[in-house]
């Protein structure tokens, strides 16, 4: 309304199963021997991560974060079988000095700091409660935009590697500046849920690769009603680790709101991913509505399911013009997608594109069922305003589902 800042309001019904401050198994922040600060005054991350390293050492516990805010700078390496708990009112937060620093620089030349906590070899960490996780991202970014590392010093909230049975709930993460969530590589059972990401989102200002949820080169994985507002793509299934075939990956129910993809298969395809399903997900805005594609890696990608979305407007970056549904096999073949009721509110600028690069790389078998546009249901590919570029095949619109979904 009136070019005013965008009023988010979260509210999450009272925990049911907030471990007690205090106990056998429970490690609290603010008890002997950490007596961490909660003030934001002195650096806290060598207790934390004693506290960790404690609940470890003794096959496992409870982290117990009491409010208050608790300035960190280095990674927090979560440890099997340890819970890291979030009071409601506590923060840990990155400190906001760029000079403290360390970065690396990818191969495309993008300049990365560590991400604020690590899961890696860690079975059955968790990471709850209704605390704040920050990461001072656009503090900590270079903002000069005649500096050698402009908009570099980009910081992940959660990266995750080889660590079965995984949990993140509850929390609020804020400000991260490059993946948020990140996992879990290697790893089954990773479950995402009742997690609320609040991001950077103007891409006019700085477009950054700032992704909400990325299910990465993982499978048995859920993210299910969380919040994600942030420039780049909201909600990701990427498969991005070589010889680990990737499925049963599943989003529901979600409220995203994007400048880039809303619900996203790809870009990476290192290995097969199948049996991904987005179902009951809520788009407030995005460039991309929709997108399966396959643009880094020559893994077939197929069985991609998107049943029940809402995609409410759209948005015009410096990416490109907007898109209700795109679908591209550039590097890998791309077959059978079904994408069974969706609705548009709005219009896009540009119609559905459907492409693939070679006889290897097609798109094959689409569907659209129940695929409503401004309140119309279309039934049949003339209706539907789409472009089927070179190497497509099997592209059907129809107005009913005969599966039952």
């Amino acid at each position: 309304m009136n070019d005013l800042e965008k009023l988010v309001v979260l509210a999450d019904p009272l925990e049911s199963n907030a471990p007690p401050p205090s106990g056998t198994g429970v490690y609290n922040l603010k008890d002997s021997p950490y007596y961490a600060d909660n003030t934001w005054m002195s650096d806290v991350t060598e207790i934390i991560q004693q506290a960790i390293d404690d609940a470890s050492a003794a096959g496992g516990g409870v982290v117990y974060v009491p409010a208050g805010v608790y300035k960190v700078k280095d990674i927090l390496f979560m440890k099997s079988n340890v819970t890291l708990y979030l009071q409601g009112g506590a923060v840990i937060k990155s400190n906001p000095d760029r000079s403290l620093y360390k970065y690396t620089t990818s191969r495309e030349g993008k300049i990365f700091i560590d991400p604020m906590i690590r899961i890696d070899h860690a079975p059955n960490a968790k990471i709850l409660g209704r605390g704040v996780l920050d990461a001072s991202g656009i503090a900590i970014m270079d903002k000069n935009s005649a500096s050698p590392t402009y908009l570099g010093y980009r910081r992940n909230v959660i990266v995750g590697n080889f660590s079965n049975h995984v949990t993140i709930e509850g929390i609020i993460i804020k400000d991260s500046t490059t993946w948020t969530i990140n996992g879990i590589q290697g790893g089954e059972g990773f479950t995402v849920r009742y997690v609320k990401i609040i991001n950077h989102k103007n891409p006019y200002q700085y477009k950054i690769m700032n992704d909400g949820i990325d299910l990465c080169g993982t499978r048995n994985a859920l993210a299910e009603n969380n919040f994600v507002m942030t420039v780049d793509d909201a909600l990701c299934a990427k498969s991005t680790k070589n010889h680990f075939p990737m499925y049963n990956v599943r989003f529901r129910n979600n409220i995203v709101f994007s400048s880039c993809a809303g619900l996203k298969a790809g870009l990476q395809s290192l290995s097969p991913m199948y049996d991904v399903w987005f179902e009951d997900n809520d788009v407030i805005q995005a460039r991309r509505g929709i997108v399966v594609e396959a643009t880094s890696g020559n893994q077939q990608m197929h069985d991609i399911h998107f049943v029940n979305t809402r995609v409410e407007s759209f948005v015009f970056t410096s990416m490109g013009r907007s898109i209700p549904v795109e679908i591209e096999a550039r590097t890998a073949p791309v077959s059978d997608v079904y994408i069974d009721g969706v609705l548009f509110e709005r219009s896009a600028y540009n119609p559905i594109h459907i492409y693939g690069s070679s006889n290897t790389n097609a798109v094959k078998n689409v569907t659209f069922t129940g695929l409503n546009m401004c309140g119309e249901v279309l039934a049949d590919t003339a209706e539907a305003w789409i472009i089927e570029g070179n190497y497509t095949a099997g592209v059907c619109v129809t107005s009913r589902s005969d599966k039952g979904l």
